[in-house]
């Protein structure tokens, strides 16, 4: 069985293995002890602070296999981005070149660089141990972020992204950034990606152009993933996919890697999630798979266990009782997988 929890300090050591396995590409995940431990400063303070309207407060989750007791996998979500400094996507759109002279009339993609997610709330950091990347796993770890945005609607936009990793090889090589951003930045896609995940974001736009990006003049490799998922983001993109996300033209400035978006009310776990007791059930569970949670803010708790709907609430064994740390009677909020 898997548990969803916030992160605690002692997960550190954990963390550390994960991001370094998960590789290039992810920064809001950086394989930097003093970085990881700042990020788990930072969520369990979010969890401990009172919340009229989203700020700088970010979340974090680990994902615990129940059977050896490791923590196998961690997610996200940060309340608000662009705080402090704007946070920067490329925009795909259409600039038109005509003559009516000649009788011509182009309309040429172009990239062009904005912050229109500034202010808004993200998804961030879904990252499985490799031996556990299932689609139980990924998607209780993916979904349970989304229960807990329900449940404290006030702390989050009514508008949530996700930042999907895009073309890159374990070398370090994106065939997007070495034909535009390296121009810019004089360092390799692998030092520019760290770089982003442990310093403040301001060189960003001190370095990147201001003037449309025409798609064209881009070399063949570099045109050819944008808005492409890198392959190992591909099952964590198909559970959000399912939930509601979709692409709306906005890519990353460093690999072009998709951002998808929806809005919150409309995703299928928000809008379909339900609160009511936990019940106890008798016998070999027949329900069909439900994602489960209960607890308030820091103790928040999460699983997927099969289930029984009845009018009074849900029932589930003793086994999912005890790994939440309920009994039965106690307030739970739950949604079919």
């Amino acid at each position: 069985m898997y548990l969803v929890r916030p992160v605690d300090f002692a997960d550190l050591p954990k963390l550390e293995r994960l991001a370094q396995q998960a590789g290039i590409g992810i920064t809001n995940f950086p394989a930097n002890r003093e970085r990881l431990n700042d990020k788990i400063a930072a969520s369990r303070r979010s969890f401990q602070t009172d919340v009229v309207q989203p700020g700088d407060e970010s979340y974090l989750f680990v994902l615990v296999d129940t059977t050896s007791d490791e923590v196998v996998g961690c997610c996200g979500i940060d309340a608000m981005v662009g705080v402090d400094t704007p946070f920067y996507s490329y925009r795909i759109d259409e600039v038109v070149h005509a003559s009516p002279q000649l009788q011509i009339h182009n309309r040429i993609p172009a990239l062009f660089l904005c912050h229109d997610y500034s202010g808004t709330s993200r998804l961030i950091a879904l990252v499985v141990d490799k031996a556990h990347q299932n689609h139980l796993a990924m998607s209780l770890l993916s979904r349970a972020r989304l229960l807990f945005i329900a449940r404290y609607p006030e702390r989050f936009t009514k508008r949530l992204f996700v930042e999907l990793r895009g073309e890159s090889d374990k070398q370090g090589y994106s065939p997007f950034w070495d034909a535009l951003g390296q121009h810019f930045f004089t360092m390799d896609f692998k030092k520019a990606d760290y770089l982003s995940g442990v310093s403040n974001k301001n060189f960003i736009a001190e370095l990147m152009p201001r003037y449309p990006i025409y798609v064209p003049t881009l070399p063949d490799a570099a045109q050819d993933c944008i808005g492409v998922i890198h392959e190992e983001s591909s099952k964590s993109a198909d559970i959000l996919l399912e939930e509601g996300f979709e692409f709306r033209g906005y890519v990353d400035i460093f690999d072009a890697g998709p951002s998808i978006e929806a809005n919150t009310k409309d995703l299928r776990t928000v809008s379909q999630q339900q609160a009511g007791k936990a019940l106890s059930l008798t016998g070999v569970p027949q329900g069909p798979m439900h994602l489960i949670a209960t607890g308030h803010l820091s103790h928040f708790f999460a699983t997927a266990a099969p289930a029984e709907p009845e009018v009074a609430g849900l029932a589930i064994d003793a086994t999912v009782q005890t790994t939440l740390g309920i009994s039965s009677g106690s307030r739970i909020q739950w949604v079919a997988l």
